[in-house]
């Protein structure tokens, strides 16, 4: 799967999905159907409150994907020890307003 906030391939490990959805599921944003088949199958799918949540949180994505520029030189000052902030002091503003 490709990370783009990160810019690379990243593998999700079977344990650590197992574990998320297993959380989701008892959250109530998942739902688990096993399917009597074999090889045992299992689908998931989201709940009505998580398709909610999600078109809630669409444009908080589309901000995030617009801006990804800002949002990388952010990490990219954070990763080096400055202050985001302190982009301003060096003539730089931190965020176009």
């Amino acid at each position: 799967m490709y990370d783009p906030w990160v810019g690379k391939e990243r593998r999700i490990q079977g344990k650590a999905l197992s574990r998320t959805l297993r959380r989701m599921e008892t959250s109530g944003l998942v739902d688990r159907f096993e399917e009597q088949t074999f090889p045992r199958s299992v689908v998931y799918s989201l709940t009505p409150a998580a398709a909610d949540l999600l078109a809630r949180g669409r444009p908080l994505i589309d901000w995030a994907q617009e801006h990804i520029d800002l949002i990388e030189r952010l990490q990219k000052s954070q990763s080096k020890g400055r202050n985001p902030r302190s982009q301003a002091l060096d003539g730089e503003p931190p965020y176009d307003v």
